[in-house]
């Protein structure tokens, strides 16, 4: 899709400092919004190449012995599995040479245990419309295995169109992104179902 296309190449763009900065600001926005500064057990994106950066929001959680899932990724079966991890030591390479958990050293998760699923994503729109990248890997875990969670985008504000983006019946919404400016609350969700 040429707009994901458009958008993924104005964030790779962005220099390593740059990333680093905005995220920093990103994150002081998520640890005050109350769905996630109140949650039990979020399940966080090991972040990768331009995505704003969740290593150190990771790290806040193991240091304050806080409960943190991360995801796994199953290609061959279009899956996401969630484990509890509790070091970065028990992170291996996965699909797409993402650090994810390490099955044989981490503890596997029910999704309906999650509270909160930090979403990564390429286009957004105001109402919490989504794109991934192209996967369908967070789309089927939305709707399939934990409905319930609180679905937290974490973006940069030039991934946030304010036009409507042409999401397809099987995206899924987010309650809120969040940027480097403001944290936004979505009621495409509530008006789909």
């Amino acid at each position: 899709m040429d707009l994901r296309k458009e958008i993924l190449k104005k964030r790779d763009l962005l220099s390593p400092a740059e990333i680093k900065n905005l995220s920093k600001k990103v994150h002081e926005k998520l640890l005050t919004l109350p769905p996630y500064s109140g949650s039990r057990l979020p399940l966080l994106f090991y972040s990768f190449r331009s995505e704003v950066g969740t290593h150190s929001l990771i790290k806040r959680r193991l240091d304050a012995g806080e409960p943190v899932a991360l995801p796994r990724t199953l290609v061959a079966r279009k899956k996401l599995e969630c484990y509890l991890v509790e070091s970065f030591e028990q992170l291996i390479p996965g699909a797409f040479s993402i650090m994810e958990p390490d099955p044989a050293r981490c503890h596997r998760v029910k999704p309906e245990k999650l509270d909160v699923v930090i979403v990564p994503g390429s286009v957004f729109d105001r109402r919490g419309g989504r794109f991934g990248y192209g996967g369908g890997f967070y789309d089927r875990f939305l709707s399939k295995d934990a409905p319930k969670a609180v679905r937290i985008a974490l973006a940069f504000s030039f991934q946030v169109l304010d036009n409507e983006i042409p999401v397809a019946p099987h995206d899924q919404f987010m309650d809120y992104i969040v940027t480097e400016r403001e944290a936004i609350v979505c009621h495409g969700r509530k008006q789909k179902g």
